[in-house]
């Protein structure tokens, strides 16, 4: 099992519409359309890629972003979607900043 994590600041988000279109898959822009906070939405959403891809040990070369999708259960809680096997995400956010941790196995 390997871990990786990834922290972003909200503020150095400019434009979360330009971002979400290069990162987010169709399945994802539902709930970042959602969102109020949309640069936070998309902080969360880019530090989820980030983490997974350094869990993976093969960081950006593993796969383009909007491949690796954060998807989430009924309630909420997010996960990843990557070549259809699920893994372990969590997000959170405080003090204008953004971390997430992701499991590989």
């Amino acid at each position: 099992m390997r871990i990786g994590t990834d922290i972003v600041e909200i503020a150095r988000i400019k434009d979360p519409d330009r971002l979400a279109k290069k990162i987010l898959s169709e399945k994802e822009m539902p709930y970042y359309e959602a969102r109020t906070n949309k640069a936070e939405a998309i902080a969360g959403f880019f530090a989820s890629k980030e983490a997974f891809m350094k869990a993976t040990g093969k960081g950006l070369s593993l796969a383009p972003m909007n491949e690796i999708e954060i998807l989430h259960e009924e309630m909420g809680a997010p996960y990843v979607l990557f070549q259809n096997k699920t893994y372990s995400v969590s997000i959170s956010d405080d003090g204008g900043f953004v971390v997430a941790t992701a499991l590989f196995e």
